[in-house]
């Protein structure tokens, strides 16, 4: 069942006044370092959408739209391989920049989104943001800084993942999602919940290896779970296999 309009009227009417220059997730933004005539160009281009739970934002080869400023909520990035799979490329966090092609003349989407809950963004349309590009030397530099690290963590991500055991790649998929998110409370519950599909989609695997080493990792007290809750019991030992400590 699709969302009403009333329902996604409800759920973006908080941030229909929210100024760029006061926004809340400006200080992690690549708008941080814009100059105020920038930021005042944005905030009369900017508008803010809103996405619930599980709808798509970004469909991979349709004509792409415009940039979008992640404000709240989790997205998912992820492309799809050849036999329809779908394999997740990154997740974004408020202050991440989603949308953006490197084809200015033929504009399309490369990757596709999905909201991993209610998400809001401010929207951008794509002429008018890389006309602002062209005229911003430092937000064209800033945006560059954003990707080229986006780029370099997929690529280390990519070759490490290439020579990983199974049980090594879900580890280090728990650990991007930590990384991501951050987790709660004193047994560092995820603050992302996937399904066992999603974190096989992440680590690239199956979901039933997934499951079977997820009851390996719990039964060694390195995490513990609740349907798709996931506690980091012991992140060291997990940080430890996935070879990032």
């Amino acid at each position: 069942m699709q969302p009403s309009a009333a329902n996604k009227k409800q759920l973006v009417e908080p941030f229909y006044e929210l100024s760029c220059h006061n926004c809340p997730v400006l200080d992690c933004s690549v708008l941080r370092h814009c100059t105020q005539d920038c930021l005042e160009k944005i905030d009369k281009l900017k508008k803010v959408v809103g996405f619930f739970k599980g709808q798509r934002i970004l469909l991979e080869g349709n004509p792409a739209r415009g940039v979008y400023f992640l404000l709240q909520g989790k997205v998912k990035l992820f492309k799809t391989d050849v036999r329809g799979q779908e394999v997740i490329i990154r997740f974004a966090k408020p202050g991440d920049i989603v949308g953006l092609s490197v084809n200015t003349e033929r504009p399309e989407n490369e990757v596709s989104a999905t909201a991993m809950e209610d998400t809001m963004l401010c929207h951008v349309n794509h002429d008018a943001f890389v006309e602002l590009l062209n005229s911003d030397a430092k937000l064209a530099f800033e945006l560059l800084r954003f990707y080229r690290a986006e780029l370099h963590k997929t690529e280390m991500r990519s070759l490490k993942l290439a020579t990983m055991t199974v049980q090594e790649k879900v580890a280090d998929a728990l650990v991007t999602i930590y990384e991501a998110y951050g987790a709660e409370g004193k047994q560092r519950t995820l603050c992302l919940e996937l399904s066992r599909q999603d974190i096989g989609n992440l680590a690239g695997t199956t979901k039933e290896q997934v499951s079977k080493v997820l009851t390996d990792l719990k039964n060694k007290g390195m995490i513990d779970t609740n349907g798709k809750q996931i506690d980091l019991i012991n992140l060291g030992a997990l940080m430890q296999l996935a070879g990032l400590a």
